[in-house]
């Protein structure tokens, strides 16, 4: 019996499943840097609020298309940020609906 096409056959069979891995896993990455600059978005922004720059955080986060929510109760004030965030894999868009949040929040404490 002849078997000389056959891996290559197999690797044709199995090719889309190993780059629907590859994607999904580059786009879980993404989302796990993104969330990480989020974070670090919420600090510069929450450090404004303490300093009491409303209107530099108005700008800035007009400029970089965030979504920000503030929920004051007693002597504290929670900071939620949220961005919009581009899934490529075709599978992961299902999983998470499209268009997918990132949001984080902060506690600030009102002295």
């Amino acid at each position: 019996m002849n078997k000389k096409g056959q891996a290559l056959v197999e690797f044709i069979i199995i090719l889309p499943i190993l780059i629907m891995i590859f994607m999904s896993i580059v786009d879980m990455g993404n989302l796990f840097y993104k969330k990480y600059q989020l974070e670090n978005e919420l600090d510069y922004i929450a450090d404004l609020y303490i300093n009491d720059k409303k209107a530099e955080i108005n700008t800035y986060v007009n400029d970089n298309q965030f979504i920000i929510n503030y929920e004051t109760n007693l002597s504290k004030t929670t900071i939620n940020l949220k961005k919009k965030v581009e899934i490529v894999t075709p599978g992961l868009k299902r999983i998470f609906k499209d268009p997918y949040y990132i949001e984080v929040k902060r506690v600030v404490y009102d002295e």
